[in-house]
């Protein structure tokens, strides 16, 4: 049996302190509104929250000042948290008494044989398993965060609830540096930044579908262009496909039985249901099909753009980092089992290309195994997972396994990188998979004139493209490379008569060296025109006055970087266009 209470020498004591502030924040709504109905109160990455059906109420920003200071008051009474146990009707009568519904419905979701637990401090008893730290005393470091909406189970036919966020730390310092990071987590989000740069935008009637202004299609454009040209170094060939198919076709795959929820599904002209493609991998299945190829053709990378479509949740959708319509940088490699290892090799060296020209130097592995709803063999789920850990002990990387976390079709590899405020994401995906090529019945000839199935290797680098664009953005806080920004030169005269030279040297880079320069000869002065091109976070700022005119020349300024002091025409004609084409991190405009 797990341990009831946890010590500060445990290794999961942080889960334990956390689980007890959502216990102690619980308990203090209920002294300031002893009406609420409590639901469930898990702890998280990064703290706690806790559900609760206020009747109606919207909690305000003083009501959760006030809960907070309950909660300290609490902590300073020092009680004891008590563990006990009750059978399953006598703990249903139990909560039925405290005038507390949703736990009646959440006893009775607990296996038969599993105990009903309960933990008490003070007057405040709650249904939980725990575990959970021994006296309130000792969760002193904690911080209430937020209120959102939230519905019972996620269902929005169900009531809608008050959801609290906190979290909590041993110490004062781990708290106080949570909360600056939090703080520089606000400054970076990307949909401030993104309203900010001119990016892209939502409107409610496409929730979650984001516009791409032009500056945003021009990153967007140029994130596809990067790894369109490592595909020709990896030997990809790039398909289109159709964007509606015949159920059926999703029927066939297990589509239909494990990602339904997902789908957007509509009848056609015909009265058959159609469905948007939520993911590539059974078109690719279908093209595959098409054709008979020899042992000689594989391996074979299928790669595509094109767009996705995922009926998510309203209240999942998160800015362009959850969203209903996206693009994937996709592939299927369709391979004999002897390829397995090469084909995963190439995946770990693109990956660590990828993500060096991004500026993430280290990931994290996590292998994800086989989750309860899945297709195929057991004997061919042990032979992929198998095969997967062999490659990873003898790549020497660390790995942490996620039981149940893999796709329906196969166990999965995921990459995790760090922000630059430490968050982590996961990026990088490659699931193995026997199943999918026999539910197709893909073939392909062998070296023995026989018909042998392939296997189908799943991957995606920068998983979706919305989704790394907005983890990208507020990584480098907007401050983008010069080759993926949308506009890598301001050019700034200093007066009226300095716009020609201006205009004509913008136009000469942006024709003759595919630098996007922009000369800004509109109405304003100098200063205010380089503090616009400061906010904008263009790479380079470009001042022109008599003294460049003359020396032809540019006074160089970054908004990262600082002054670089005067630079030559030629020099920027030479080291910017190599800065874009080399899509350097650097700026080397910074070598004198």
């Amino acid at each position: 049996m797990a341990a009831r209470f946890k010590s500060k020498d445990d290794p999961d004591y942080r889960f334990a302190l956390r689980h007890s502030a959502a216990h102690l924040m619980a308990q203090a709504v209920l002294r300031h509104f002893p009406d609420a109905k409590l639901t469930v109160g898990p702890v998280t990455n990064d703290g706690f929250f806790y559900d609760i059906d206020m009747g109606g109420q919207t909690l305000q920003p003083e009501d959760i000042k006030k809960i907070e200071k309950t909660m300290k008051a609490i902590s300073k009474e020092n009680h004891e948290i008590e563990y006990s146990e009750m059978p399953r009707e006598a703990a249903k009568t139990f909560v039925q008494k405290m005038n507390q519904p949703y736990k009646i419905e959440l006893i009775d979701q607990i296996p038969e044989g599993e105990p009903i637990s309960f933990y008490k401090q003070s007057e405040f008893i709650d249904l939980c398993e725990g575990p959970h730290v021994h006296r309130t005393g000792e969760i002193k470091f904690f911080k209430l965060l937020n209120v959102s909406g939230a519905y019972w189970k996620g269902d929005q036919n169900n009531a809608q609830l008050q959801r609290i966020y906190g979290t909590a730390f041993e110490s004062k310092e781990l708290l106080r540096e949570h909360l600056r990071m939090l703080e520089e987590a606000k400054k970076r989000d990307h949909r401030e930044l993104a309203k900010k740069l001119d990016l892209f935008s939502f409107h409610p009637w496409s929730p979650g579908i984001p516009f791409m202004h032009p500056k945003g299609t021009i990153v967007y454009e140029e994130m596809k262009n990067f790894i369109r040209d490592l595909y020709i170094k990896y030997d990809y060939k790039e398909v289109i496909t159709p964007q509606i198919y015949n159920k059926q076709l999703y029927d066939l795959s297990g589509h239909s039985e494990s990602f339904s929820e997902f789908m957007f599904q509509m009848p056609d002209a015909n009265e058959h249901i159609s469905c948007l493609k939520p993911m590539n991998c059974p078109g690719h299945c279908l093209y595959y099909k098409g054709q008979l190829f020899s042992y000689k053709d594989l391996p074979l990378r299928i790669a595509e753009f094109s767009k996705l479509h995922r009926n998510e949740k309203s209240g999942a959708l998160h800015g362009i980092t959850r969203v209903r319509a996206m693009s994937q940088d996709d592939a299927h490699i369709f391979c004999t089992e002897d390829q397995i290892e090469s084909e995963t090799s190439h995946f770990f060296d693109f990956v660590e290309h990828v993500y060096t020209c991004f500026g993430f130097d280290k990931y994290d592995v996590k292998l994800a195994l086989r989750p309860e709803k899945r297709v195929g063999r057991e004997e061919l789920w042990d032979k992929a997972e198998d095969t997967l850990k062999r490659m990873l002990d003898e790549r020497k990387v660390p790995y942490e396994l996620l039981p149940g976390e893999g796709a329906f079709y196969g166990p999965k590899y995921e990459f995790h990188i760090k922000d630059a405020i430490g968050r982590s994401w996961q990026l990088a995906t490659l699931q193995l998979d026997f199943a999918l090529p026999a539910r197709f019945e893909l073939e392909y000839v062998g070296a023995d004139g026989m018909r042998h199935q392939p296997v189908m290797i799943h991957r995606a680098i920068f998983g979706s493209l919305e989704r790394f664009f907005g983890v990208y953005l507020e990584h480098c806080e907007g401050y983008f490379p010069t080759w993926l920004a949308p506009v890598q030169l301001h050019l700034v005269p200093v007066r009226e008569q300095h716009n020609e030279f201006v205009s004509q040297l913008a136009e000469n880079l942006r024709l003759n060296h595919h630098v996007r320069s922009f000369a800004d000869t509109g109405d304003g002065n100098m200063g205010g025109k380089v503090r616009q091109a400061t906010v904008a976070r263009v790479p380079y700022i470009g001042v022109v006055g008599d003294k460049e005119i003359e020396t032809q020349s540019v006074a160089i300024k970054s908004p990262k970087f600082g002054d670089f002091g005067s630079r030559s025409v030629e020099e920027i004609k030479d080291k910017l266009p190599r800065e874009i084409r080399t899509r350097s991190i650097e700026p080397l405009l910074l070598e004198s």
